[in-house]
């Protein structure tokens, strides 16, 4: 028999379960019934003689006493009303006593104790019927038992941490018919990308779906950065369930959602690596104008089914009532103090917000939070409310910049500075720098606990744990709100690139300045290039090879990402210290390249850099042109791997009449990779778009370099039937578990009726 305490129900939940409970139980219609204005009715079956009042009393925070208190009041109500029968249901557990003890409450007769149903029977009824517990989603997803066997499934990967936030989060969930989309999806294709403006509940759907499996057994893979790293953990037959949030965000195709180095394939080779393999899934969430952007750049993904995986979340697909539920939940269930809770309820003001255009889940968690709101006292809470309505960005920019200290500021600019997300092992390094100098700048006084502070500051309202003791942004609005902030006050840009202690966050500020919006970003790092030159000679030459008992291992962005930075700048603020340093940095690479040799696809992203330069000197570029094609075919020859020579092919003029040596290299590379790489990519394809790439791959040598692969592709076709009629079954017929109907039409009155509710004690 289930177990549950009931404590993740509001009181309209409560209600509502006890209708579907008694419904199933007595095989009759039970309307709902004026709850807050009715006078002491809940629930009614209402049939010929038969007038059945259902009282549903909740009291989980007043207890026994409570509930016998306000019964005194209620016996009086129930002998107006003089029902042919009379039932009470609470979620408080009763004992025989408890039972007696509340029906000598009443007169003589009118409540009868097999009439009085507590926590146990309720229990019992759900056992029962299995059904309507199914179709209560937050039952089991907040119950004690289904977290301990989730916690069980999720304590060897990185998702305890967020199996447990959904449990905590798990009362003020309202279910839209996203989640039994979500899931079907899920069972037929094994992917599902789930899509939506800011705001707008992605995240928590995605939080949802990948609960739900860990119940079942499956074992989460939280991705931080890229698909490359679910890849390398990927285990052919076993349950797992791959979880990326915002993967085209920052982390993925940048701010101005351009893929680069190949990032769609990779993508697109792992979601068939997924769908070939029936007990895997992928979870990815996007904000829809990035998504958007992606498939508008890139031909790939245009041409690829990518969007036959996308369950899409906007505001006009929750129905007034499931707006209300939300704002109504989070209501019950929040610390605000009673006067904010009345200036809510006062004039139905509630009824504004839910119907507004820019009604959306954040806003309503937002307004909600105590400590979000404590600076706006309970006769401005209304207009403070309107005003976020108005321009939902007040949310975080209005603490921005009044309510959070400076080295909050510091703490929210390094993150942005990486990507938005920092491991507690960067973490005081990277915020001293920036911090220190900042405080230098702007003369503002520091202290050894600014960072602390930063973070007690912060944590719940622009950050969130990560993993063990890291942190990342709590919502990708807020790395959107720091990208605003960054290209309007474009000094910041210039702070961040001096206080840096890592080459890749000078490479951050650079990505936001290739937007249309960044052109301010430009501007001033081209006024203060001697106050950015030192620190970024500094970090472009640090070393990035380790020498230790195991040998030897490298770090950092690669020398070739650097060099391709460092043009790009050069060539958008010509004739300063940066093309100056643009010489010295280029010696670094060659010097690299004799050491450890070059890394053939950032070589092919900088070749192309150089293509594109119109405001450098042509004898620096030609001659940067001509070493690196030089040292990159001199590789390959060695070994390279088909991605890497595509990738070649593909930069590199290859018309053999005009430039015989390129030719001659690139085809000396490619016997190479017939003889030392060809047979082990193959045996290592694990999904249908991995044979196509490498096909896509052999037809393009033998276009442009002119060799013969006619055997070589004859191998992959083999391989791949062979492969796919050992491995690929299709996806089973399971829609998940726990859906339940659509909304019908509802109307102001029943929304009036809920929020009655919060007006007394429940």
């Amino acid at each position: 028999m289930p177990d549950y305490d009931f404590h993740q129900l509001s009181a309209h939940d409560l209600e509502i379960l006890t209708r579907d409970l008694l419904q199933a139980e007595w095989k009759v219609p039970i309307e709902n019934f004026k709850a807050g204005k009715d006078g002491g009715v809940d629930l009614r079956f209402a049939q010929g003689p038969s007038n059945v009042i259902i009282q549903v009393k909740h009291y989980h925070k007043t207890g026994f006493e409570g509930l016998c208190r306000d019964l005194a009041k209620e016996s009086v109500k129930v002998e107006k009303l003089n029902p042919s029968r009379y039932i009470l249901v609470t979620s408080i557990p009763l004992s025989a006593g408890n039972k007696t003890t509340i029906a000598n409450i009443f007169a003589p007769g009118r409540l009868l104790v097999q009439d009085i149903v507590g926590q146990e029977g309720l229990n019992n009824l759900l056992g029962r019927h299995p059904d309507v517990e199914g179709k209560h989603f937050k039952l089991w997803l907040a119950s004690r038992a289904v977290l301990d066997r989730v916690l069980h499934n999720a304590a060897v990967t990185k998702s305890e941490f967020k199996a447990k936030r959904v449990y905590e989060q798990a009362k003020r969930y309202v279910e839209s018919s996203a989640y039994s989309d979500a899931m079907r999806l899920l069972a037929k294709k094994g992917v599902v990308i789930i899509a939506g403006p800011p705001g707008v509940g992605k995240t928590t759907l995605a939080d949802l779906v990948l609960y739900s499996h860990l119940e079942r057994g499956y074992q989460a893979i939280i991705v931080d950065r890229d698909v490359e790293e679910a890849s390398r953990v990927f285990q052919p037959g076993a349950p797992q369930i791959f979880y990326f949030d915002d993967f085209m965000g920052a982390t993925y195709l940048g701010e101005n959602g351009l893929a680069t180095r190949n990032d769609d394939r990779v993508l697109l080779d792992f979601i068939g690596m997924v769908r070939s393999n029936s007990n895997s899934r992928l979870v990815l969430t996007t904000r829809e104008h990035i998504y958007s952007q992606a498939i508008s750049r890139s031909e790939r993904l245009r041409n690829s089914e990518i969007d036959d995986y996308r369950v899409v979340l906007q505001m006009p697909a929750y129905s007034l009532l499931q707006r209300a539920r939300i704002l109504y939940n989070h209501l019950y269930f929040s610390e605000l103090p009673v006067e904010y809770r009345n200036e809510l309820l006062r004039n139905n003001f509630y009824l504004q917000i839910v119907k507004h255009e820019k009604f959306n889940p954040r806003l309503i968690e937002w307004l909600s939070t105590f400590r979000r709101v404590k600076d706006h006292g309970p006769s401005q809470y209304q207009a403070f409310i309107a005003r976020l309505l108005t321009d939902p960005s007040e949310i975080w920019r209005h603490a921005y910049d009044h309510q959070i200290s400076e080295a909050s500021r510091s703490f929210l600019l390094t993150l942005l500075s990486t990507e938005g997300k920092i491991s507690s092992a960067n973490l005081q390094i990277a915020f001293d720098k920036l911090h220190a100098h900042r405080a230098r700048r702007y003369h503002f006084q520091t202290g050894p606990g600014d960072l602390n502070g930063a973070i007690r500051d912060l944590n719940g309202s622009f950050i969130k744990p990560s993993g063990a003791d890291g942190y990342e942004v709590l919502d990708p609005s807020v790395l959107d709100l720091m990208n605003t902030i960054m290209r309007e006050e474009t000094h910041n840009a210039v702070d961040v690139i001096v206080g840096a202690c890592d080459f890749s966050q000078i490479q951050q500020v650079w990505k936001l300045s290739a937007s249309t919006e960044g052109k301010g970003i430009i501007a001033a790092l081209a006024a203060n290039q001697t106050q950015i030159v030192e620190r970024y000679e500094l970090l472009s030459m640090r070393n990035r090879r380790r020498q230790s008992g195991r040998g030897v291992s490298f770090h950092g962005t690669t020398f070739e990402s650097r060099l391709l930075t460092t043009i790009e700048i050069a060539n958008a603020m010509p004739g300063g210290p940066i093309e100056e340093f643009l010489g010295r940095l280029y010696a670094r690479v060659n010097e690299e390249h004799r050491q450890s040799g070059p890394i053939l696809t950032d070589v092919a992203e900088v070749l192309r850099a150089v293509d594109l330069c119109k405001n450098l000197p042509r004898a620096t570029l030609d001659k940067i042109s001509d070493e690196l094609t030089t040292a990159a075919l001199e590789d390959a020859k060695t070994s390279c791997s088909g991605g890497e020579l595509a990738d070649l092919v593909g930069v590199l003029d290859t018309d053999g009449d005009q430039d015989p040596p390129i030719m001659q290299g690139l085809r000396a590379a490619f016997e190479a990779y017939e003889n030392k790489s060809f047979q082990d990519e193959l045996s290592d394809c694990r999904s249908t778009e991995e044979f196509d790439r490498m096909l896509e791959d052999l037809d393009l040598f033998q276009k442009y370099v002119g060799v013969d692969v006619d055997g070589l592709v004859r191998s992959v076709k083999e391989a791949q039937e062979e492969w796919e009629s050992e491995n690929y079954s299709s996806r089973d017929g399971d829609e998940g578990h726990h859906s339940r109907r659509s909304d019908g039409p509802y109307i102001d009155q029943e929304v009036v009726e809920m929020f009655n509710t919060l007006r007394g004690e429940n």
